[in-house]
């Protein structure tokens, strides 16, 4: 795609992000292998766990934040991914102070500016509601297509990570599906209610599936 740019501080805050979200929700998956004795856990923690944690998690995470990219970019606005280092923090701290109990997890989001430059110099555009409806759903749209992609896998394979990587994945899709504040489902309802609850309804009937994997 000739319209998607990434900026070096950009790259950073992605990897960043992918790899500390990883690290969190392995401590989660694993933790009956990694607290199996307690606090003296780093023994026990195999550089396989964080790998399949970015396959599960970081893959969700990233692509997910990507697709509002691609498409915010697409419509020639200004779009790259921040990270929330407070949220990091949390989301390690949380999996380790609970031996992989409980996870608070707020990486980053995309920073988005309908700004284009000009020869004239900068103009400013507005995006309608259409434009931020389909710019929210995309993010949605990528962990339902991860979530089939993955679940097919885990069927033809019968790989746990496979299994876990799916359920993630619409779990993500779900959650930003909730109409309400800085969720993507908000700016979908607003623009279209009848495609947020085609949408809802799609990924609820995958839930279920996945559930079954």
């Amino acid at each position: 795609m000739k319209d998607v740019r990434f900026s070096s501080t950009e790259l950073k805050h992605i990897a960043v992000s992918a790899v500390a979200l990883a690290f969190s929700f392995s401590l989660i998956l694993y933790k009956d292998e990694i607290f199996a004795n307690g606090w003296n856990f780093l023994p026990y923690y195999k550089p396989i766990f964080l790998i399949n944690a970015l396959i599960a998690v970081g893959l969700a995470f990233i692509l997910h934040e990507l697709g509002h990219k691609f498409v915010a970019q697409g419509k020639n606005c200004w779009a790259e991914f921040r990270a929330w280092p407070t949220g990091l923090f949390l989301a390690v701290a949380m999996a380790l102070a609970t031996k992989g109990g409980f996870i608070f997890a707020a990486p980053g989001a995309v920073m988005i500016s309908a700004t284009k430059r000009t020869n004239l110099g900068i103009s400013i555009s507005t995006l309608n509601k259409e434009d931020v409806g389909k710019i929210g759903i995309a993010g949605p749209l990528v962990n339902l297509l991860l979530a089939c992609i993955f679940g097919v896998i885990a069927v033809i394979t019968n790989l746990q990570i496979a299994s876990i990587s799916a359920q993630i994945n619409i779990w993500l899709a779900l959650f930003n599906l909730i109409p309400i504040g800085v969720l993507d489902g908000y700016k979908i309802w607003n623009w279209s209610k009848g495609i947020w609850a085609t949408m809802l309804i799609i990924c609820l009937g995958i839930f279920f599936l996945t559930a079954v994997i």
